[in-house]
């Protein structure tokens, strides 16, 4: 079985979706893309119509790109207003040989948010903090070892539930089924996660248009979150303002003109356009470059601030992303703020070498990740697809998919 995976990450400016496949542990890109959205504010869907729309025009992309139907995915959900809850739970190991199994493991998670979960809220993921063998031995992976009893304490994250079903709505209506859902911090932490994170305090900084997602992970285990208002439109706010330009040409000049740290802007460089009066001006690369880094600076220092009022321990790193990332000299200013403790890099695959996919290939990693320790086997194409995929590229009908969620804990069949 080909194990293939997709995910798709729903922002305010862009939708971005990855495809790729896991073969033996190596996560080859089959697909991405990264187009602009509308009808969302702030993480939030306001207009149903215009997403579905923007949705059904970056899939209909992918589909074209790889011959065929997309039509399950990982998705992430807005943090706003999320709830972290330290739970409890345990299962008897009834088997008759008496060992834990990856059913037993998920048994107890599942005992642990019985009945725990407020109505208005919706579960997004139970993590395991620690797992108890018979009340004596505290071990990370039960599953193999002999025992009566199995206990665990996990971290129970939920949101409410309209933020969450709005958006599993707007894919549903184009065909496209959401297998499990998670938030961009969590996918931006298993993008950048390696084995040296596993026992230290990281915060996750994603600077987004139109707001900045701060959350807390403790011994890779996400705790806290928050949100800042503020976003990478605030740079192109600033000049707009400074140069009486419309917003268009502002960001416009920030995608392409500017550095983010005005020691690596030419001052002799300049950008001529029209304001909007429609007198001709110049602008000098070097000053423009000024107003950015001060707004970004400013930017850190608030999520900076907040990241120590969300946690009083101290932090290891600090993983910093989003799609400015990919203006020069974003990472120069991050390790002033954030000395040696900034995590600031593109991803290195092929296809996705962008700081704005960091969340939607986390996402699949974290699945990956979520598969392995429940001794799950799975894939989100079939057998068909896959020999369209690799013999024919034939285009796919335009059947309309609606399933339930995958589940928190893999209860449906492998297909």
């Amino acid at each position: 079985m080909r194990k293939i995976f997709a995910s798709v990450d729903i922002g305010s400016s862009n939708i971005k979706i990855v495809v790729l496949e896991d073969l033996n542990g190596s996560l080859n890109i089959l697909a991405s893309n990264n187009y602009p959205s509308l009808g969302i504010k702030k993480g939030i869907i306001i207009d149903d119509d215009k997403v579905i729309s923007c949705l059904k025009n970056a899939f209909d992309e992918i589909n074209k790109s790889l011959g065929i139907k997309v039509d399950k995915v990982v998705t992430s959900v807005p943090i706003n207003n999320a709830k972290y809850t330290l739970t409890e739970g345990y299962t008897s190991i009834t088997g008759d040989d008496g060992v834990i199994t990856s059913d037993d493991i998920l048994n107890s998670l599942q005992a642990s948010i019985y009945n725990k979960i407020p109505e208005t809220e919706e579960l997004v993921t139970v993590m395991p903090i620690k797992y108890v063998i018979d009340n004596k031995n505290e071990v990370i992976n039960p599953r193999g070892i002999k025992a009566d009893k199995l206990s665990v304490l996990s971290m129970m994250v939920t949101v409410p539930k309209k933020n969450l079903y709005r958006h599993i709505n707007v894919l549903s209506k184009v065909g496209v089924e959401v297998v499990d859902i998670l938030f961009n911090s969590i996918g931006d932490y298993y993008c950048y996660k390696d084995k040296t994170f596993d026992k230290d305090v990281v915060g996750v900084i994603n600077i987004g248009s139109d707001k900045t997602e701060l959350t807390i992970f403790n011994n890779s285990i996400i705790t806290n979150s928050t949100l800042l208002a503020d976003g990478s439109n605030e740079i192109d706010k600033d000049i707009s303002y400074v140069y009486n330009l419309p917003m268009e040409k502002a960001s416009k000049i920030r995608n392409m003109f500017l550095v983010l740290d005005k020691e690596y802007a030419n001052k002799n460089e300049v950008y001529e356009t029209k304001d909007n009066s429609n007198i001709k001006i110049k602008i000098n690369q070097y000053e423009v470059s000024e107003i950015a880094e001060n707004k970004l600076v400013e930017i850190l220092e608030k999520a900076k601030k907040e990241l120590n009022h969300l946690t009083k321990k101290d932090f290891r790193y600090i993983i910093i992303t989003g799609g400015i990332g990919n203006i020069p000299g974003f990472d120069k200013v991050c390790k002033q703020i954030f000395q040696d403790k900034a995590v600031v890099k593109s991803i290195d695959k092929i296809g996705i070498r962008s700081f704005v996919y960091s969340s939607s290939y986390g996402m699949i990693k974290y699945f990956i990740n979520k598969l392995s320790i429940r001794g799950r086997e799975y894939t989100m194409v079939n057998e068909d697809k896959q020999y369209r995929l690799v013999e024919s590229k034939k285009e796919t009908d335009n059947g309309f998919t609606i399933g339930k969620l995958f589940g928190y804990f893999f209860d449906n069949k492998e297909e």
